[in-house]
């Protein structure tokens, strides 16, 4: 998995921040309990003292009649702060998460406290594409079971098969994904399976970027010609080092010289690297190869597995 460092840098400092508003609170509490109950401190010198003398005395025997005084002395002030409503462990400085003592990480892997972070500043990223999109919210029964001879089966029976594919792939990110184009024309749920498969991927912690082809080339543009910022820059690697990157609405953009270098750059790039993509587009193969460079489209029918998109137009009954 390669964790967005922006992303991973946000959840540290979130971890941060709330590792030290759980010190503040602690430090809080201790101090209205030992207002409220004086012999709270009292308990607490003793207990050192008693550990103090017997280090300092030459009697034998001293060090262990010192640990039953001092358990004595710690059951009572247990007891005393349970009588308040307290943990005993309200008195020692308890980490926000004891996995990872609050570094976030553990036998050099992320620990879970962060993990949880990260997943919420992902979530929340995409949030405004998901729209609650999910192969749990993706009807089949808005698609046409009627049978297509050119297509040889039904928009249904296709997107069912699609939908079975794209979760089996989400499902094994890792080993069974494969590079996918989803071609067809207008309406025919493409955004719509692309945003499922960007939600499910990253809830299983894998990093996703979604845009349309044309953002994504905005900001590769603004950067290449000193225009951008730390902002884009991070954009940018962010297109090349996710796991897996969405290119809405190929063939929609703008085409120029430097644009077909830029994206034919970019899809190989993660081919070398076994970063996975998905692309959509209303261009058919024939399309693609008319309207990019040879090499670009060898890449996109080489590299990918296309899968046809087919029937009416549903943006006109639904939003997919």
């Amino acid at each position: 998995m390669t964790a967005d460092r922006g992303l991973l840098a946000k959840a540290r400092r979130e971890l941060q921040e709330d590792a030290a508003a759980h010190r503040k609170r602690q430090a809080l509490l201790r101090e209205r309990l030992y207002g409220e109950e004086p012999r709270l401190s009292e308990l607490g010198k003793q207990i050192r003292r008693v550990f103090l003398d017997a280090l300092s005395s030459s009697e034998a025997g001293a060090v262990k009649a010192a640990s039953v005084q001092s358990l004595t002395l710690q059951e009572e002030r247990a007891s005393l702060l349970r009588s308040m409503g307290a943990s005993p462990e309200i008195l020692e400085d308890e980490p926000l998460c004891p996995v990872c003592n609050d570094t976030g990480m553990t036998d050099g892997e992320m620990c879970a406290c962060l993990l949880e972070r990260y997943h919420a500043l992902q979530t929340a990223e995409l949030s405004g594409v998901l729209r609650n999109r999910s192969f749990g919210t993706f009807d089949l029964n808005m698609f046409s079971d009627a049978f297509d001879p050119a297509k040889n089966g039904s928009p249904r029976r296709n997107m069912e098969d699609i939908r079975e594919l794209c979760q089996y792939s989400c499902a094994h990110f890792e080993t069974k994904f494969e590079n996918m184009v989803f071609y067809g024309s207008p309406g025919t749920g493409k955004t719509f399976l692309a945003v499922c498969v960007a939600g499910a991927v990253s809830k299983h912690g894998f990093s996703v970027t979604y845009g349309t082809a044309a953002h994504h080339l905005g900001k590769i543009e603004t950067l290449h010609f000193g225009r951008g910022n730390d902002e884009t820059e991070e954009a940018v690697e962010r297109l090349t080092e996710c796991d897996l990157l969405i290119i809405d609405d190929l063939g929609a953009e703008f085409v120029t010289p430097f644009s077909q270098s830029a994206l034919l750059d970019l899809v190989n790039t993660r081919v070398v690297m076994g970063k996975k993509m998905v692309v959509c587009t209303n261009l058919g193969k024939d399309n693609i190869q008319s309207r990019y460079n040879a090499a670009l489209a060898s890449r996109l029918e080489g590299e990918f597995l296309w899968l046809p998109f087919f029937g009416r137009d549903l943006r006109q009954e639904r939003d997919v």
